[in-house]
């Protein structure tokens, strides 16, 4: 991958991280969903199951208070959250320095790969997302959990690593969209 522009490698790294959700899913379906077995005993279990609640705060609410978001809100939710990431992400791109960069690079591929994962969960498997790592006795989750996870933690680093130079940082989506247009930042040539 070292032949390759940025750009390339961050989707590269997108779409395996998203395959490798995909297929774990698929192997677990095909495979494994009667199985349950402690992982760590008293705090992970291998214990697959189908959340047609489409996320774990909906699962909550509908068992806590009987609302049901829906699922039209959630991928709403989710096009929406991802613009805003990315309005902060190019932000932070064009108005900070590159030290840490890769920070900010590999926070938003786990982001992003989370977001893809859990929309493909939401739109193509019937019965719900399919979790399988239970978290003793809070709730179930998968692999795209865990990279929003990760994301956050990276997330966080970079702004701790950057925090005096984030003061002065203006989130105004113009600025975002001059830089996609004067960049051509969805073009081949950069």
């Amino acid at each position: 991958m070292s032949g390759m522009n940025k750009k390339t490698k961050i989707v590269i790294w997108i779409l395996l991280l998203t395959t490798i959700d995909q297929l774990v899913k698929l192997v677990i379906h095909a495979y494994y969903m009667d199985v349950r077995f402690d992982i760590i005993p008293s705090l992970f279990e291998f214990a697959p199951v189908f959340n047609s609640n489409y996320s774990y705060i909906n699962d909550l609410l509908n068992k806590k208070l009987n609302i049901d978001i829906g699922f039209i809100p959630h991928i709403v939710l989710y096009v929406v959250l991802q613009l805003v990431v990315v309005n902060i992400y190019i932000s932070f791109k064009i108005k900070l320095d590159n030290t840490f960069s890769w920070l900010l690079d590999t926070a938003i591929v786990f982001q992003v790969s989370a977001l893809l994962c859990a929309l493909i969960g939401n739109v193509i498997w019937a019965d719900g997302v399919l979790d399988y790592i239970y978290l003793k006795p809070l709730y179930v989750f998968d692999l795209k959990d865990v990279y929003s996870w990760v994301f956050v933690f990276l997330f966080l680093a970079y702004t701790i690593k950057k925090k005096e130079q984030l003061k002065t940082v203006n989130l105004d989506p113009k600025d975002v969209i001059e830089y996609i247009k004067k960049t051509r930042l969805f073009s081949k040539n950069k």
